[in-house]
């Protein structure tokens, strides 16, 4: 690949990006200064999500007015905007939004004479030429609780460049954030920057770094010094976080920020020389006043924490400062590698940690160059073996059945329960089936339905009411033992997603969270129910997005996962290789098993058998998408449950034998 395909592929998903993002209001709410703002994205076609925080938000009014987006909350389809000129719009009224244009700052840093072969030279060598410090050593006994592969994760701050791989349930933010806090504490000259790719991510990471600092300077008076070494670098941190630690919020000048948002409001027309002279430069006082703060607490933090698109708006102010010690991509499985390539030579070293078998960048162009290198991140090129890549194999979210799923399905079998989770009781005790309805008492569930989905005008994509109607009875189930909150369903679909969540609140189930697999990474809940709805599709069956998003479904689940799929769903090989391990053992159930001679007896047999769990005498199981419905050698497939193993039966044969059954009762 050349600099060129970066650069073009670049300039194409910039092409693609829209101008703005239109939302139609559904509520408004007021805390304070903050105005929180409900959309319905039913009716808008704008694409929620963090990366719109830090955009302006506009509005035509009457009175029109502008804002500054605070914050994000996807699952909720909330903006929370600051700021504002005048009143959001009203109900039913349109709300637009204009994201950060960071493609075009991005692509005028590889335009830079010999910067893009810089970072490319560094990418096509960095792991011939990767080395190790030997006079590096950051010691894990500084925290002796931790796991022996999140001790092991130390040994990755003495490479040129490694790999912290995180699957779900591993303490990743946890692990990071004390290898870092021991990176300060034993070398007081080493500087870190550390990027994630969201706001969120960006505040979780560094508060990690400052709960493990507190606990290495306990005794001291608080906040110690070296606490008040790391600064959030930004304005759009969740103010609520940082309670008690305003230490890491850098003072700054609230008033500026106000003006600049009043100023971005009023516009005046560019025909109007004198008056557009005289506004553009209150912009660049402004603009300079804040990036002076912006640059003397980069000055001063030793761990400086910012978005990946904050680094690049403020490309050149950081590499003012100087190189830093250590660069770390948090959640790098999410930055598009051009994203991270391009601010790689503002460190020595690179860490990037993150879970590539979970949710890829977003890339809305269908250019090649586009998902290769913006699509794909640093992960793709990740050695499993390698000295420099460090997988931290002990997770303490899921109960062991559900565990087995996930790590059989997608991490080769090397995800375990931490030994210590084992043997605290209160864990296992938060863990402990209990029975749901006629599915037995299990952590881990498959739920056969013989409906497909349908398109639905109304809903504007595929629905499925069956399953809908199906959940509403589990949760009434599940309510008994466990509250609405820490329920969890999913489905790929926004569709299905508005479908569940009216019915939902019909059902009184408020606080129930209902939401698109993509909102759900980083969250978890004491029970998941994922509906997949269509799966055969290629949306779901490929051999990329469709696993990643299968993952983060079922591995958001603590105590209880139920998957619900039918014949057309089991068509997902992936779909129907977590069937298959759900299915494969004793102590998983399967539910509404029906008698296989019963079927057996419906003029429509073989095929009104496929994708339910029935019992036989000599099999107890799924039946799968292996079996022949039309042709001479009509045969059935059994997925057995108690030994995984495969079963063929005859459907000539069943047929007879149920014929003789029925004759002899």
């Amino acid at each position: 690949m050349s600099l060129y395909n970066v650069r073009d592929g670049i300039s194409a998903e910039l092409e693609a990006s829209s101008e703005y993002e239109e939302f139609v209001v559904r509520n408004v709410e007021q805390e304070g200064t903050i105005y929180k703002v409900f959309l319905n994205l039913e009716e808008g076609d704008g694409r929620l999500d963090e990366s719109l925080e830090g955009a302006g938000a506009w509005w035509p009014g009457p009175p029109k007015g502008a804002a500054d987006v605070l914050s994000v909350i996807p699952e909720e389809e909330q903006i929370n905007l600051r700021f504002a000129t005048t009143a959001p719009p009203r109900p039913g009224e349109k709300l637009r939004v204009y994201p950060p244009l960071y493609l075009a700052k991005l692509l005028a840093l590889w335009e830079r004479p010999g910067y893009g072969e810089r970072c490319l030279g560094w990418w096509d060598t960095h792991r011939s030429s990767n080395a190790r410090d030997q006079q590096l050593k950051i010691s894990a006994q500084l925290f002796p609780w931790l796991r022996p592969g999140q001790r092991k994760a130390f040994d990755l701050l003495a490479w040129k460049s490694s790999y912290l791989w995180g699957p779900p349930g591993t303490g990743k933010t946890t692990t990071l954030g004390a290898m870092l806090a021991a990176l300060m504490v034993q070398y007081p000259d080493k500087r870190v920057l550390l990027l994630s790719t969201t706001n969120t991510a960006v505040d979780q990471a560094l508060i990690a770094v400052d709960n493990h600092l507190a606990e290495l300077t306990k005794g001291q008076p608080q906040p110690a010094p070296i606490r008040k070494d790391c600064a959030r670098i930004g304005n759009h941190f969740q103010a609520a976080r940082y309670k008690g630690r305003e230490h890491l919020i850098p003072v700054k000048d609230q008033d500026l920020i106000r003006q600049l948002a009043q100023l971005e409001a009023q516009v005046p027309d560019k025909a109007d020389v004198g008056a557009y002279q005289k506004w553009k430069g209150q912009v660049e006082t402004v603009r300079s006043k804040i990036r002076a703060q912006a640059l003397d607490a980069l000055k001063k933090a030793r761990v400086a924490a910012m978005t990946t698109t904050r680094a690049v708006f403020t490309y050149d102010e950081i590499e003012m400062i100087g190189t830093f010690d250590l660069i770390v991509f948090d959640e790098a499985s999410q930055v598009g590698l051009a994203h991270a390539l391009a601010l790689v030579p503002l460190g020595r070293r690179v860490l990037f940690a993150g879970d590539p078998k979970q949710l890829a960048p977003i890339v809305k162009s269908s250019d090649g160059d586009a998902k290769d290198w913006l699509g794909r991140s640093a992960f793709f090129h990740m050695e499993n073996a390698a000295l420099y890549t460090c997988l931290l194999n002990e997770q303490s979210r899921m109960a062991e059945q559900i565990c087995k799923v996930v790590s059989k399905a997608f991490y080769d079998d090397q995800l375990k329960i931490a030994s210590t989770c084992m043997l605290d009781f209160k864990w296992k005790k938060e863990r402990k089936p209990f029975p749901v309805l006629e599915l037995g008492s299990r952590n881990a569930y498959l739920v056969p339905t013989t409906f497909e989905s349908k398109y639905s005008p109304k809903y504007g994509g595929h629905i499925r009411f069956e399953t809908a109607e199906l959940i509403v009875k589990l949760v009434d189930d599940l309510v008994l033992a466990v509250d609405q909150s820490q329920i969890l369903i999913l489905t790929p679909y926004r569709a299905q997603r508005t479908l569940l969540r009216v019915f939902m609140k019909n059902a009184g189930y408020k606080q129930v969270l209902v939401s698109t697999v993509h909102r759900a990474q980083g969250s978890e809940r004491n029970t998941v129910i994922f509906d997949p709805v269509l799966a055969s599709n290629s949306f779901l069956n490929n051999q990329d997005l469709g696993p990643r998003l299968m993952n983060v479904a079922i591995s958001r689940a603590q105590a209880r996962l139920i998957l619900i799929a039918s014949p057309e769903n089991l068509l997902n090989p992936v779909l129907d290789h977590i069937a298959s391990i759900l299915t494969a053992g004793a102590d998983v159930a399967i539910a509404g098993s029906v008698s296989l001679l019963d079927l057996a007896q419906q003029p429509t047999f073989p095929a009104c058998a496929l994708g339910k769990a029935v019992y036989i005498k000599k099999g107890n199981g799924c039946v799968t998408k292996g079996t022949v419905v039309a042709a001479q050698d009509a045969h059935l497939l059994l997925l057995d449950s108690a030994t995984g193993k495969t079963l063929k039966y005859n459907a000539d044969t069943l047929k007879q034998i149920a014929l003789a059954k029925a004759v002899g009762a």
